[in-house]
């Protein structure tokens, strides 16, 4: 089995990355990383000792003549776009198209929560991604997580004993621990067909920022406060994850914080329990499992 991993150099990728790698099933030259530059390729062959060269196919999405050697022989496609791109749907559709001309027999496709509610771009943009999948005759599958939890930068609420919260702390939100998404892609990732034309809402746990913080104290042992960061600052010196360097990218992450401000995006933890036979990570165990590593 050959499987193509798409924005290998991002954060959600590299959880999935390493989930695989972790697999006894699985041989890392059954992995191949696109990638947009050899600079990248060599960064991911420092951090993981196990791939080569021929480990990574380099491209791009908008450059059509790209795309069928980095497909050619692939099994599996998973793909994870990019946040807050003006062409971000545009991305998707052509790599659809590609995997179907290529051949290739499965297509994971890592959307997001509700990507229905288009109010926020980074929501919106995912759902003609997924419309052409699902027209494009490919098997596939959809997974759609909620935020993560490690967007919460724990190293730093311990550091300081105060969460940064970019959004009313008050508001319900999901949260998905990316081991849990990294575990449940491995799963549909070396056993496609059982999870054929399935789209699969993920959500470990639906928590408020104060929550969130009263874990983190419990489990530190001393207290956390939570501090909103003003919308001003967060546009201007990107205190999210997320590299915002245009126009679209600042509204797409201004939107998005309005609509948490006021709804959040709570959702059901039940397919998560369901497809990986157990409970959730919740925010108390990602807090005592990640205290242990700084």
């Amino acid at each position: 089995m050959t499987i193509l991993i798409t924005g290998a150099s991002g954060r959600t990728s590299g959880f999935v990355i390493r989930a695989l790698l972790e697999s006894k099933s699985l041989s890392p030259s059954d992995l191949r990383l696109f990638v947009r530059s050899r600079d990248a390729a060599n960064k991911l062959k420092a951090q993981y000792g196990q791939l080569t060269d021929s480990s990574f196919a380099i491209g791009d999405y908008l450059e059509v003549s790209t795309l069928p050697p980095a497909l050619e022989g692939v099994d599996v496609v998973f793909h994870n776009g990019p946040a807050f791109h003006a062409l971000e749907s545009a991305m998707g559709i052509a790599l659809v198209d590609a995997a179907k001309h290529a051949g290739v027999k499965h297509f994971v496709y890592c959307s997001v929560l509700f990507p229905v509610i288009t109010k926020m771009l980074n929501h919106k943009a995912k759902a003609p991604v997924e419309e052409h999948l699902l027209e494009s005759g490919l098997n596939y599958t959809i997974l759609e997580p909620s935020s993560f939890m490690q967007n919460v930068n724990l190293k730093n609420v311990v550091s300081t004993g105060t969460l940064q919260a970019l959004y009313t702390p008050s508001v319900l939100q999901g949260y998905l621990d990316l081991e849990d998404l990294a575990a449940v892609a491995r799963l549909v990732i070396l056993d496609p067909a059982p999870h054929n034309r399935a789209r699969y809402e993920l959500v470990g746990e639906n928590c408020t920022y104060e929550d969130v913080a009263r874990t983190i104290a419990v489990q530190m042992g001393k207290d956390a406060k939570v501090e909103q960061v003003p919308r001003g600052r967060i546009l201007g010196r990107g205190a999210t994850h997320v590299q915002i360097s245009n126009d679209y990218g600042q509204e797409g992450l201004e939107r998005m914080l309005f609509y948490y401000d006021k709804r959040g995006i709570p959702g059901n933890n039940n397919t998560v329990r369901w497809l990986l036979g157990r409970e959730p990570t919740t925010w108390a165990d990602r807090v005592r499992r990640d205290l242990q590593k700084l």
